[in-house]
């Protein structure tokens, strides 16, 4: 995990001194300010997904549908075992692209931020 992180970081900061040599003055400040925020944006996109799939909402989630059973009747037809099936490949399909999603969005944030800050390092060098 140490090599992975040490490639990522080489990679972002050359990146970033490509990138800094090219535009200059307010070009490059809008740069930097852009590429902070969709890095931040998507951090906090990747932490939301993470926390959904880790379960914290499916106590609230489970309430919830006590309480609607208790209001609204169910139709017989949505009580069959038929309509209750689950389809196992479909979830381990969409937990795998929930899992690879929230690391793409986590990793793509944190090299935006890193590219942001090392560009800002070049640019006050």
């Amino acid at each position: 995990m140490l090599a992975v992180a040490m490639l990522f970081l080489i990679i972002v900061s050359a990146a970033a001194l490509a990138a800094g040599l090219s535009p200059a003055g307010e070009a490059l400040l809008t740069i930097i300010n852009r590429s902070f925020l969709a890095g931040l944006s998507l951090l906090v996109l990747g932490c939301i997904s993470l926390v959904v799939r880790s379960g914290f909402f499916t106590v609230f989630g489970a309430g919830f549908k006590r309480l609607k059973t208790f209001f609204f009747r169910r139709p017989r037809v949505l009580e069959s075992d038929w309509h209750n099936m689950v389809d196992t490949v479909f979830a381990q399909k969409k937990e795998t692209f929930f899992r690879i999603g929230t690391s793409l969005l986590l990793w793509s944030g944190a090299a935006l931020i890193v590219f942001s800050v090392a560009m800002l390092v070049w640019h006050y060098r």
